[in-house]
């Protein structure tokens, strides 16, 4: 295929001829606006968790996991086919762009009123879904819009939308808070949060990438059949990711369940940097099958797993060595018993981040199918896993089950996709697991003479991770990432 006409790339983002620099920046401003994000979060999370208890709490996870079953069963893999399709070099980005944004919508608005009326018809009170319901859909939209501030290298718009959305979230919990609100409060709190998120997105979108609503049923059906194998994963991939949630839900108390979902909540967060990391790799992927003299995409994807070990496995030594005050930071001193589970789900972020990493991967040379093998395999083992565990051993089963479903599933699609993998991913894997150990007993240390967490980690960490990339063979493993 080939290469892309200059006027062609540069409008695509920044200088081709700076991609290290280019992909860093827009990186670097994605994970400043999770850092900052998270700040906001953390605030907002722990206002919301003292003001509704564990009880509230476990009907607020209720709520946003009914949502989000019904959503992902209209997904169709939207998000990861859109950004496929607009990264090729000849697309209509326009119009690609404009139906994805319209079906996006219309299937989630139409999985949230399916879901209002079974509730209905089940004589359960569906309140809470419709409240939040509006919300969902407008993170669904901000969602799938994200494609185009990855594809643009655009990540400081990106990250001003969710900083807004962030705001307005935390400004809306502290001021209910004061007028002792109650769940459903909360869930309209985080539901106008998310449309300020949509809102913004759409604003800065269309000055990156104008597109207007189109409901063209040819292209919508092109959609839907090349992104049904990956919608099948992400149900899947729900399934496992909620299953803990079900089981809890069913066979234990509400307290017991919001007790768990403050760790659950830092686990989305972890394995979401990854994710992130992958989107942004995907166009060029995309743009190494299609453009390099071998067609391969294996000396990326190798690096983007060793860049992805290397964060993952830091935070995991942090956050064992300091999970209690972390968590009750996070969420109050009545979530003190979160800590072990925190550990455990700690450990199964790294592995749910190698399997989005090789997702994105098999998006980019059109394996999904075969990514499709490694989720059922997965909620098989973690389903199981839940069922064995949750009702004999209550959370800490439910993070065991998750660790579970997460190491079988990762295992699984490394199988697969092994003809793009190399050594070099098993030696980043080692070098990572080195320097966790290392920055473990250095934060043991630190806390035993009485060193604050914070401090320890704050200065421990870096130092850590500039060690381990002044070894050369891990630059030289890393190298691949700059590659123009």
């Amino acid at each position: 295929m080939a290469r892309p006409s200059p006027p062609r790339s540069s409008a695509r983002g920044r200088s081709s001829s700076s991609p290290f620099i280019a992909l860093f920046h827009n990186f670097g401003s994605a994970i400043g606006a999770k850092v900052a994000g998270l700040l906001l979060g953390i605030v907002a999370y722990g206002v919301l968790a003292r003001t509704i208890g564990t009880a509230g709490l476990g009907k607020y996870r209720t709520v946003l996991t009914l949502l989000l079953f019904a959503g992902v069963m209209f997904d169709f893999g939207l998000y990861s086919i859109t950004l496929r399709d607009i990264s090729q070099p000849q697309a209509d980005e326009h119009r690609i762009l404009g139906n994805a944004v319209a079906l996006r919508i219309a299937a989630t608005s139409c999985a949230i009123l399916v879901l209002v009326a079974g509730m209905i018809a089940a004589g359960v009170s569906a309140s809470g879904v419709m409240i939040a319901g509006i919300g969902w859909v407008a993170l669904q939209l901000s969602e799938l819009l994200r494609a185009v501030f990855q594809l643009k290298l655009a990540q400081p718009r990106g990250a001003l939308a969710e900083v807004a959305g962030a705001v307005a979230t935390l400004v809306l919990v502290v001021a209910l808070a004061s007028l002792n609100a109650d769940t459903n409060s909360m869930l309209a709190a985080t539901a106008a949060g998310f449309c300020c998120t949509a809102a913004v997105s759409w604003r800065l979108v269309n000055g990156l990438l104008p597109f207007r609503l189109r409901f063209e049923w040819p292209v919508w059906r092109a959609l839907i059949l090349a992104g049904l194998p990956i919608g099948g994963s992400l149900i899947l991939q729900t399934i496992q990711l909620r299953a803990d949630v079900v089981f809890l839900a069913l066979l234990r108390t509400p307290a017991e369940l919001g007790l768990y979902d403050a760790p659950l909540k830092l686990y989305e967060l972890l394995f979401a940097v990854p994710l992130l990391f992958g989107g942004l790799m995907l166009p060029m992927y995309v743009r190494d099958v299609g453009t390099c003299a071998d067609g391969t995409l294996a000396p990326r994807l190798n690096a983007a797993l060793g860049a992805s070990f290397i964060f993952s496995m830091l935070t995991f030594a942090v956050l064992v060595e300091c999970a209690g005050p972390i968590v009750v930071m996070f969420a109050g001193p009545s979530f003190s018993g979160s800590a072990d589970p925190l550990r455990i789900l700690a450990g199964s972020a790294i592995f749910a981040g190698v399997t989005g990493t090789l997702r994105f991967a098999a998006v980019a040379i059109g394996e999904q199918r075969r990514i499709l093998r490694a989720d059922i395999i997965g909620v098989c083992a973690a389903v199981a896993a839940h069922a064995i565990l949750i009702p004999r051993y209550g959370i800490i089963g439910a993070a065991f089950g998750k660790l579970c479903g997460d190491v079988v599933t990762s295992v699984s699609a490394a199988i697969i996709m092994r003809r793009v993998l190399s050594r070099n991913t098993l030696v980043m894997v080692i070098a990572s697991a080195a320097a966790a150990a290392c920055l473990i007993g250095a934060l043991s240390f630190a806390v035993n003479v009485d060193v604050p967490w914070f401090v320890a980690s704050g200065v421990g960490a870096p130092i850590i991770l500039a060690g381990l990339l002044l070894v050369p063979r891990v630059r030289q493993m890393l190298a691949p990432l700059a590659a123009s």
